[in-house]
């Protein structure tokens, strides 16, 4: 099984604290379960809770290398947002 490897960049903390986000949170939603991968090209976003519950869309773009994948950004979901992976998620898990 191949497993992603996330970078961290200084542009990548800079947008974040820009977010108000942690980069501790999105590592929490990069490697948890349940999450909701899309793949738009060379982007790659993952939704899903970090530790301490917050929902969270991270940004990534894969590097020239497979499966490793720059961050870019990451945001709190809305509620509508959270409704939609929610169900994705039972969804995936029937």
């Amino acid at each position: 099984m191949v497993m992603d490897s996330y970078l961290f960049v200084e542009k990548t903390y800079e947008n974040l604290a820009t977010s108000g986000i942690p980069p501790l949170a999105v590592t929490d939603v990069l490697y948890s379960t349940p999450t909701v991968r899309r793949h738009f090209g060379s982007s790659l976003q993952v939704a899903g809770q970090d530790r301490d519950g917050a929902w969270l869309a991270v940004a990534l773009v894969e590097d020239d290398d497979d499966d490793t994948y720059t961050v870019t950004g990451a945001r709190h979901l809305d509620d509508d947002e959270i409704d939609a992976i929610t169900r994705i998620i039972e969804k995936e898990e029937r």
